[in-house]
């Protein structure tokens, strides 16, 4: 089997497991919450993507990948993260400008991820020693764009509450 359809079925099948464990244990337990305590966990998550400097940490890829790729995704992934930490702050006090904060992380987020993912098909990095970063792909990766997905549904749905 090659590395395109191992890592398409991990995703496939990664995919699948999160929104089981979303649907049958997080939804029920998350879904009357107010729409700062329900968002609190899914922005906390991402407070990890600081994991993406190592995109342009050295001997870390192999030298033939764009190095203007590397980078961007290394550098959108860390101000992710950096959001990530405001909003938690933001969101965990309450201050008035959580929301709004929460939108422009949500955003960032998941436009890195919407740019980043189809890049990394078309360079084909999955052809190449990744190391942990396979790892990543096929579980915090996925996890992060589903959970970006989510934080989109609620303040949507808050918006239309107001």
């Amino acid at each position: 089997m090659n590395n395109f359809i191992i890592i398409n079925l991990q995703a496939l099948t990664g995919t699948v497991a999160i929104i089981l464990g979303f649907k049958y244990w997080i939804q029920p337990r998350i879904s009357k919450l107010p729409i700062h305590e329900a968002l609190l966990p899914f922005v906390y998550l991402n407070t990890f993507r600081y994991l993406g400097l190592s995109f342009m940490a050295k001997e870390q890829f192999y030298n033939g990948f764009p190095s203007d790729f590397l980078t961007t995704v290394g550098l959108l992934d860390f101000a992710t993260s950096i959001l990530a930490i405001s909003s938690v702050i933001a969101l965990k006090n309450k201050w008035n400008f959580a929301i709004p904060l929460v939108w422009i992380f949500n955003i960032v987020g998941f436009g890195d991820l919407i740019s980043a993912f189809p890049q990394f098909f078309g360079l084909k990095l999955y052809d190449h020693n990744l190391g942990f970063i396979w790892i990543l792909f096929v579980t915090y990766g996925l996890t992060t764009f589903l959970s970006h997905i989510y934080i989109f549904y609620r303040l949507i749905s808050n918006m239309r509450k107001v």
